[in-house]
């Protein structure tokens, strides 16, 4: 009576070890997709360089708008040198629209700080640009060109999550000159 139930407890211990290491060796999850990309408009844009006062004007700052807690953000206009930049979300369930605008507008100050801090060129101040109001074009580590921070208005983002997990947020910003109808932010 006592062997044949060693050899039932025997071949249950087998059973379990080769269901194991089966399932310890075979793909379980399917391999991740891409996820279509999504915009988030800002209707009336975005001063970048009024951070507190974008945040104030949003309709709903904390709403979740990226279901990811790591996205890469990249910043392009107007750099001649695009400047990528990871960032991460203060709550594991994602970036809200209040934390990406806040993001967005540091990252983007500290754009032009480094631009400022490592240019051989510095930029003309606005009092001395008598020919063309526009900024000079400066040789730091971006290569700024034609517009100064509190010009800038962030009127969408687009952010795609690749198959590789990673998200990555572009920006669509456009150059608006102080006194030209200054947008009034909102989301």
């Amino acid at each position: 009576m006592i062997l044949p139930m060693t050899f039932f407890l025997a071949f249950i211990a087998l059973a379990i070890g080769l269901a194991w290491w089966w399932i310890s060796r075979v793909a379980v999850t399917p391999p991740q997709v891409a996820m279509m990309a999504l915009r988030i408009a800002f209707p009336g844009g975005i001063r970048l360089g009024d951070p507190e006062r974008a945040v104030l004007g949003l309709a709903k700052p904390d709403e979740i708008v990226i279901p990811f807690d790591r996205a890469t953000l990249r910043i392009s206009y107007p750099l001649t040198v695009p400047a990528t930049v990871p960032i991460q979300a203060s709550i594991p369930w994602g970036f809200t629209c209040g934390e990406i605008v806040r993001a967005i507008c540091e990252e983007y100050e500290n754009v032009y700080e480094a631009e400022e801090a490592t240019a051989a060129t510095k930029t003309v101040p606005r009092e001395e640009r008598t020919e063309r109001p526009e900024r000079n074009r400066t040789d730091g580590v971006y290569g700024i060109w034609g517009h100064d921070l509190d010009e800038l208005v962030l009127t969408s983002l687009r952010w795609t999550r690749g198959t590789d997990g990673l998200v990555e947020i572009e920006l669509h910003v456009e150059a608006q000159p102080r006194g030209a109808g200054a947008p009034t932010p909102a989301a």
